[in-house]
């Protein structure tokens, strides 16, 4: 997804069609990959920042986010294994 302007908000919604809770985190790519170590030592953990929402089987969620500057952001699901397994995409914020 690349959007054309920065410093405006986006509403990010999330669908979970599965069986399992998922978690997706916002940032760069590092981001994911750090937090995705926890979930690996204490399944069920969730995060309560605002760049991350946290979305049980059937029902929708979502994460208004504003986009301050110009640069590619990632996201990811936390749940162990799920990251690995390919659950990433990327949102390309640049200037008018």
């Amino acid at each position: 997804m690349t959007l054309c302007s920065f410093a405006r908000a986006i509403r990010i919604r999330l669908r979970n069609s599965g069986k399992s809770g998922q978690e997706t985190a916002l940032g760069t790519m590092a981001d994911p990959k750090e937090h995705t170590e926890p979930t690996w030592r204490f399944p069920g953990i969730e995060h309560e920042e605002p760049y991350r929402v946290h979305v049980e089987p059937g029902p929708n969620g979502e994460m208004i986010w504003q986009f301050m500057r110009a640069r590619e952001f990632h996201f990811g699901c936390l749940v162990a294994g799920h990251l690995e397994a390919g659950m990433v995409g990327r949102i390309k914020v640049t200037a008018r």
